[in-house]
């Protein structure tokens, strides 16, 4: 008994020497800048007369960024908006009366933003194109 006792206390004591002796260095840790890949949004989208259609999910913006719209618009002759709903509530858009657009708009805020198009006619448009932010 006494012999299984001494055993045991002397595994018990080589497995803490041998944990200590274990080699422990430090990584410095060096600071880059994060790169978030741009989004591109596909349009293809009937906004019904007078209406405003909020395009995709929102999405997290800081005040700089820019959202560019590369779209066309059927009829042509139509008054439409591009831009975005901001948190605080308010639509900041682009005006084209030329069936296209090929603009940017920079966002004037940080927070949540939700990209939307309005149709500014009496009669429903389609808007296709694609969305970069």
């Amino acid at each position: 008994m006494r012999r299984k006792q001494l055993i045991s206390a002397l595994l018990a004591c080589m497995l803490v020497f041998s944990c200590s002796f274990i080699p422990a260095t430090a990584v410095e840790a060096y600071s880059t800048d994060i790169v978030m890949p741009r989004v591109v949004g596909q349009l293809n989208h009937s906004i019904s007369a007078g209406g405003i259609t909020p395009v995709g999910q929102s999405f997290s913006a800081a005040k700089g960024d820019t959202i560019k719209y590369d779209c066309t618009y059927t009829p042509k002759s139509a008054s439409v908006d591009f831009g975005y709903i901001a948190p605080n509530g308010l639509f900041y858009s682009l005006n084209s009366t030329s069936g296209s657009i090929n603009k940017s708009i920079i966002v004037g805020q940080t927070g949540q933003f939700t990209l939307a198009i309005r149709n500014n006619e009496s009669y429903a448009v389609t808007v296709t194109g694609t969305i970069r932010y």
